[in-house]
C-alpha cells in the first residue's frame, strides 16, 4: 500500500487564483507533480488538524452537520439557495445544536441525477461562500464535492477543509489538499468522478491483481479502494456507507459496519455517514423519519469501533450518542 505524508517545507500557499468560469488553479508544489507524490510517506496513526480542530483518538468525536445548496437534494431540510436563510440554519439548526464541522455539498450525489461538471458546481459556489460569511457561529467548513478545482476555489475562499466523495479519482485533488494544508475527507470510491462510493464497478483484476479480485468481497474492496492513490498526511477516511450503486445491497453495509474497526490499519481518523441509513432501517424494520433511534444506536457503536467524525442530519441527538459512545471506549477522548 502507497501511504502519503506531506514533508514539512514541500511548499509554500500562492495566492495565484484568478475567480470566474473556466478559471485554472496554479497549484506550486515547489517541485514537479511526480516527484511531489513519490517522495509522500506516513507512518503510524495520524491525528489530523484540521482549521485547528483536532481530529483523532486523542480528541472527541466531532460531528459533522450538512447543508446543501443543491434544489436536487432528497433531504429537503436541509437545502437553502438564499444565503441569509442558509447562515441561519447554519447558526441555529447545526452549530448551536453542537456541530463542530458544516459539510456544504453544491451538488446532489444520489445516483439517480447526472453529475454536474466542475463548472457548474463553481456557479453555485458563491451561494456557499456568501453563507459562511453570513454564519456568526464558530466552525469548520467543509465543501462536498470530486474536483480539484471546486475544491482549490473553496479553499481560497475561506473553505477549511474538503470531503472528495470519488476518493482521489481526479489525481489533482490531494495536490490541492496539499498546497492548502487541508484535511480532506477520501471516500471509498472507482478511479471515476461520475461513480461515487461505487468500488465494485472497478477493474481490480488490473489495478490489484486477478487472484485478489477473484476472493475479494465487498469489504476488501472498500479498504483497497481507500488506499488508491495514496493518502495525504491529512487524509480523514470514509468507507463509504449508501447506496452508491444498483449492485450494492443492505447486507454491504452491514458487513463494512461489522468491519469498521479494520480500517483503523490505514492509520487515518475515520468519517462515517450512517445516519438514517437503509441497513439501519432494514435491522428495525423502519423507515425513514422513523430511523433516528437505531442511527443514534449506531454511532455509538461506530464510536466504539473507531469513528471519529460522524456526518448527519440530526446534530444534537447524535452528539450525544457519539459522546456516550467515547466515554465507554478504552483509549479515546470524550
Amino acid at each position: 500500500m502507497e501511504n502519503f505524508v506531506i514533508d514539512g517545507g514541500f511548499a509554500r500557499r500562492k495566492k495565484s487564483f484568478v475567480f470566474g468560469r473556466g478559471w485554472k488553479p496554479a497549484i506550486a508544489v515547489g517541485r514537479n507533480r511526480g516527484a511531489f507524490l513519490s517522495s509522500l510517506h506516513r507512518p503510524g496513526m495520524n491525528n489530523v488538524d484540521a482549521a485547528g480542530l483536532g481530529i483523532g483518538d486523542e480528541y472527541p468525536p466531532r460531528i459533522m452537520g450538512v447543508l446543501n445548496v443543491s434544489e436536487e437534494s432528497p433531504y429537503k431540510s436541509s437545502v437553502y439557495d438564499d444565503p441569509a436563510e442558509a447562515a441561519q440554519y447554519v447558526d441555529e439548526e447545526l452549530i448551536n445544536e453542537g456541530a463542530d464541522i458544516v459539510d456544504i455539498g453544491l451538488e446532489s450525489a444520489n445516483k439517480r441525477f447526472e453529475v454536474l461538471s466542475a463548472e457548474e458546481e463553481l456557479e453555485r459556489l458563491d451561494i456557499a461562500l456568501e453563507t459562511i460569511d453570513r454564519v456568526s457561529g464558530e466552525a469548520v467548513y467543509s465543501i462536498e464535492t470530486r474536483y480539484a478545482e471546486v475544491a482549490a476555489a473553496a479553499l481560497e475562499g475561506g473553505f477549511d477543509m474538503v470531503n472528495d466523495i470519488c476518493g482521489f479519482a481526479d489525481p489533482e485533488m490531494p495536490v490541492v489538499c496539499a498546497e492548502y494544508d487541508a484535511a480532506v475527507v477520501k471516500m471509498a470510491s472507482p478511479p471515476d468522478v461520475e461513480r461515487p462510493g461505487a468500488v465494485e464497478e472497478t477493474d481490480w483484476a488490473s489495478r490489484k491483481s486477478p487472484e485478489w479480485a477473484s476472493t475479494a468481497d465487498y469489504v476488501d474492496m472498500i479498504y483497497e479502494a481507500l488506499t488508491q492513490n495514496g493518502l495525504t498526511e491529512k487524509t480523514i477516511v470514509d468507507p463509504a456507507f449508501g447506496g452508491w450503486s444498483e449492485a450494492k445491497t443492505v447486507e454491504d453495509d452491514a458487513e463494512t459496519f461489522r468491519r469498521l474497526s479494520a480500517f483503523r490499519e490505514l492509520d487515518c481518523p475515520m468519517l462515517v455517514s450512517i445516519n438514517r441509513k437503509n441497513f439501519l432501517g432494514t435491522i428495525a424494520g423502519r423507515e425513514t423519519d422513523e430511523r433516528l433511534p437505531v442511527s443514534l444506536a449506531a454511532t455509538s457503536m461506530a464510536v466504539e469501533r473507531g469513528a471519529h467524525i460522524i456526518r448527519t442530519h440530526d446534530v444534537a441527538e447524535t452528539r450525544d450518542a457519539a459522546l456516550v459512545g467515547a466515554a465507554f471506549t478504552p483509549g479515546r477522548t470524550s
